[in-house]
């Protein structure tokens, strides 16, 4: 059995997240984590006995002995640091959104082809057995065909001072943190990308989005519809409507080991498969199944469906006055 060695960029409260899932792999461990923090790489390193630090990205990236890379810093960077790591011939793997935008991901999948390596994103809920599972029984027609989605997602993060979501500077606001969630997740079930969308928003003081409400219509005649806040707790749910019944995702949607199905107001089947560890540990397991079957990235998660994706979020950031600055944009 083929055994990997994990790189980390960025000990932050998401690694610490990945780093729990990794333990319980067979084939894969982090050898060694990147800060520009000396302490905060140190203090990682010790949590989960890590053996090497590094404080300089570059320093990590020339090891020879490290496989693929997790990309666990804000959203900003993510771009030069995921063109640095493939540029350097490691696979890489990259917390959601993979970029800002998606002319951004088109060149890093570019890129990525040309090296023959893996560049896929860390959006974990499509991995989940859970949501698979579901899927399959949409595509049987359990609930008829879909006609909507319906989606919420929503925290109160305006108390939260020093919160990244709150600073354009490094690619905040509501969308691109959570509202990607319900962007992406209906277009597992729908298995298409949106024609039109129309979007409302509410900016803050720091002008990035604080409220989004949304509505995609797509070619087949169906639409899924969400809002998506960093300034109000919603009931972080969402709903599948088909002909013959619905299903409801419950709270947390993007991070749930359960499904309901119903038919005539009644319960007629459940889905509850509960996570192994936390639920990072199914996207760390595909990945390392796409390398050994030489795939740049999962069908779970394509870079068609990341490009989509980003490229609809591009529209809605236009539609309601979203402008990060221009560095964090470029090329």
């Amino acid at each position: 059995m083929q055994s990997f060695n994990w790189g980390v960029m960025g000990p932050g409260n998401i690694a610490n997240t990945f780093a729990k899932a990794i333990v319980s792999s067979k084939k894969g461990k982090i050898l060694a984590v990147a800060s520009r923090s000396k302490e905060r790489a140190a203090d990682f390193a010790d949590t989960y006995q890590i053996e090497k630090i590094y404080t300089d990205y570059a320093q990590m990236l020339a090891d020879p002995e490290i496989d693929i890379i997790y990309i666990a810093t804000p959203h900003n960077f993510h771009y030069q640091q995921a063109r640095m790591c493939l540029e350097a011939g490691k696979h890489v793997l990259v917390e959601k959104p993979c970029t800002v935008n998606a002319q951004q991901m088109q060149k890093l999948v570019a890129l990525a082809q040309s090296k023959n390596l893996l560049l896929q994103e860390a959006l974990w809920s499509r991995f989940m057995p859970c949501l698979s599972q579901l899927r399959q029984l949409l595509n049987e027609g359990i609930i008829g065909d879909i006609q909507y989605i319906q989606s919420e997602i929503g925290f109160a993060f305006q108390n939260r001072e020093k919160s990244r979501l709150l600073k354009a500077e490094l690619a905040g606001g509501s969308l691109l943190d959570l509202g990607i969630y319900s962007i992406s997740v209906s277009q597992f079930f729908l298995q298409e990308h949106p024609d039109k969308v129309d979007a409302m928003g509410q900016l803050t003081d720091q002008q990035v989005d604080g409220h989004v409400l949304a509505n995609m219509s797509y070619a087949s005649g169906r639409y899924a519809q969400f809002t998506c806040s960093m300034l109000s707790q919603t009931s972080n749910t969402m709903r599948i409507v088909g002909t013959e019944g619905y299903v409801n995702l419950p709270a947390c949607f993007w991070d749930t080991d359960s499904a309901f199905i119903y038919r005539d107001e009644k319960l007629i089947q459940s889905i509850e498969i509960p996570h192994a560890v936390n639920g990072f540990e199914y996207q760390i397991e595909e990945s390392m199944r796409c390398i050994e079957q030489n795939l740049q990235c999962s069908d779970l998660v394509s870079h068609r469906d990341s490009i989509g994706v980003l490229s609809v979020m591009d529209n809605i950031r236009k539609q309601i006055g979203v402008h990060f600055p221009d560095a964090i944009e470029a090329l």
